[in-house]
């Protein structure tokens, strides 16, 4: 069970001491509660008890502030025992990172389509966070964009069929798609698809309003009930969530995945995506940044959103990360960023001690583990998780099932 901290100067004091002498720590992981999020997919892989009933959306690893895992055994957060400290983060990190732990590591169960969205640059979210901070919006305010200061690029791996939208598709199978629904209300702003202006054509679209926005909608899904075509079906899907929302329209923009168990996909800062059902394990940059821009009751930023969208488009072949060949009972989906690494481990077949080189956190997928480090040992159970710090120089895993390892690229 999640417990409240305790906040006594001297415990505290006294705890950061030892702790400078400890290498490894099991954590208790604070669960989000978002009107998405699934209700019994987590009690059903973790065994996680749900006594609230409440959606069970996201389980939070890591040392964001907003959300900090807790030392279990010390109820210590997991940013208090790290935040500026060589010896957890390790020199590398904080050189090249910062004064915290580079990644945040989620579990996500949705059990509706998220909001359609995009999360910014590292240079977007520094000024950003300036901006609104010297407008003095506070940061738990509804209309804030920007929680923190950094980018969120994000990797996702599938632990039950995950389905999502993920960038744009070729222009080529998007022209297609709008044309087959003759939508009259988009006659002229087709012009800018055939010239391939994807920008000035999706900008239009964000930007209707009132009637030309009802109309617009109330067309396509009159054509999106007739139609076979798995994109419109999706439009109608959408509708059914969210009706009268112009992010209905996205699947006939976006690529439309479905990940089976064990795949994964990379999604760089700007890419305009959703998640729409299913459970994942997801790691990302320490972030909490996201541009909404429909399919949600959230704050939604038009303009802010256009703003970090890159108008790239990726075939649906190329969104799958390919698996690098696995090593000592070890498999790494290696992404283009530093600020995470994310592989998995069958432990039975991780015969040699596993090196570390920077602060980890490993994740209990299925099976049992125990984790060994020096005279220090964590058992891990489906759901349950460990951190390692930087000082512990390598760990040996016993047990069976499947471990997911998050880490970073120095």
């Amino acid at each position: 069970m999640f417990r409240p901290l305790f906040n006594t100067r001297a415990s505290s004091i006294a705890f950061l001491w030892k702790g400078l002498f400890m290498t490894i720590f099991r954590l208790e992981n604070p669960v989000q509660h978002y009107d998405w999020g699934s209700q019994n997919a987590m009690s059903e892989l973790f065994g996680m008890a749900n006594e609230s009933g409440q959606p069970m959306a996201e389980l939070w690893m890591g040392a964001h502030p907003k959300a900090p895992s807790i030392l279990a055994d010390e109820q210590v957060a997991l940013n208090t025992l790290v935040d500026g400290k060589t010896a957890h983060l390790g020199k590398g990190s904080l050189e090249k990172f910062g004064q915290t732990l580079p990644f945040l590591f989620k579990v996500l169960a949705a059990a509706k389509p998220l909001s359609i969205q995009s999360h910014p640059d590292k240079q977007q979210a520094l000024e950003g966070f300036a901006h609104e901070n010297h407008l003095g919006v506070p940061l738990d305010a509804f209309n804030r964009n920007y929680r923190d200061d950094n980018h969120k690029p994000e990797l996702v791996y599938a632990l039950t069929p995950f389905r999502a939208m993920n960038g744009f598709r070729p222009l080529d199978e998007m022209r297609p798609l709008f044309e087959m629904a003759g939508l009259k209300q988009l006659e002229e702003a087709m012009k800018w698809l055939g010239e391939g202006n994807l920008k000035a054509f999706y900008e239009h679209l964000m930007t209707l309003k009132g009637e030309e926005k009802d109309r617009l909608v109330a067309a396509a899904l009159e054509f999106a009930d007739t139609s076979d075509h798995p994109a419109w079906q999706e439009v109608q899907r959408l509708n059914q969530f969210y009706p009268g929302d112009m992010g209905v329209l996205s699947p006939l923009l976006l690529n439309v995945i479905e990940l089976a168990p064990g795949e994964a996909m990379f999604l760089k800062a700007g890419t305009l995506h959703a998640y729409l059902e299913g459970t994942a394990l997801e790691i990302m940059a320490c972030s909490d940044n996201v541009l909404r821009g429909g399919l949600t009751s959230k704050h939604v930023d038009v303009p802010e959103l256009l703003k970090t969208i890159e108008f790239d488009t990726i075939a649906l072949s190329d969104l799958c990360l390919k698996p690098e060949q696995e090593q000592n009972g070890e498999t790494l989906f290696i992404s283009p960023v530093d600020d995470f690494l994310f592989s998995v481990i069958e432990p039975e077949k991780a015969l040699a001690p596993l090196k570390v080189k920077t602060a980890e956190i490993l994740f209990c997928v299925e099976g049992q583990q125990v984790i060994k480090a020096g005279d220090k040992s964590v058992e891990l159970k489906p759901g349950s998780a460990c951190f390692i710090s930087a000082a512990t120089e390598s760990y040996q895993i016993q047990g069976a099932g499947r471990l997911a390892r998050a880490t970073a690229i120095l």
